[in-house]
């Protein structure tokens, strides 16, 4: 995957898609965005975009993309990686803007590819430079943001482990891992806090002080379940 093209997870969701989400069983091929065609998405205002800049985006179905992977965990097995196109500026609100998306900005999108999220992460080479924790420097040094986490939660996935947890300063981070019992693998990191979103895509063996906070973070990690039942249809 592109380690030049930015990865983010903005929000789909919205009224004006014509899709009826009370309606139950929801179809998951009539949510997802069809390749070739243009589709719509709120960033938050700090991503500035501009026409023609390709993007690598996760798609949630509408629980987690409204509310996080940690509120419907099994919905990460649902969640889509999307290579799209930037292909004008932000959208001009044609009505009253719904709560959800103040302070978010809509963008046009024409939609490149679609596949399923977690066999792409699966099928990343072993990069050791992809990506590292993110670290807090103190008067007294610094730490990995893992290993002062409140509310440390995990879920199973498909055979890998989503982790979840609350940092300081209104932060939280989020990863998906391949544990083995010789092995701790992470596939995907994500780490949000005021000052941005950050998704960083790329398969590490964790070793060191990472490996050590990530097992005590996984000994520790409450479970995770659904908070609704399950609406979707495949």
């Amino acid at each position: 995957m592109p380690a030049t093209i930015k990865t983010l997870r903005p929000l789909f969701w919205s009224a004006e898609q014509g899709i009826d989400y009370s309606a139950t069983p929801l179809l998951l091929n009539d949510l997802l965005p069809a390749v070739g065609q243009a589709t719509s998405a709120f960033f938050d205002n700090q991503e500035r975009l501009v026409p023609g800049q390709p993007l690598q985006l996760i798609w949630c179905p509408p629980v987690s993309d409204l509310n996080g992977w940690d509120e419907q965990p099994s919905e990460i097995g649902q969640s889509q990686l999307l290579q799209v196109n930037v292909i004008g500026p932000a959208l001009a609100p044609s009505r009253p803007m719904h709560p959800i998306h103040q302070g978010l900005q809509q963008y046009p999108l024409e939609v490149l590819a679609c596949e399923p999220l977690l066999p792409a992460l699966r099928a990343q080479r072993e990069d050791p430079g992809a990506w590292q924790l993110q670290s807090v420097g103190t008067a007294h040094g610094s730490h990995l943001s893992w290993d002062r986490l409140r509310g440390c939660r995990r879920a199973e996935v498909q055979g890998l482990t989503y982790l979840t947890g609350s940092g300081g300063g209104e932060s939280m981070m989020e990863l998906i891992l391949e544990v083995t019992d010789d092995a701790v693998f992470g596939l995907l990191s994500v780490h949000l806090d005021p000052g941005g979103h950050f998704h960083d895509l790329g398969r590490r063996r964790l070793l060191g002080d990472e490996l050590r906070a990530i097992r005590q973070a996984l000994k520790t990690a409450a479970t995770l379940k659904d908070s609704q039942p399950c609406y979707l249809a495949i």
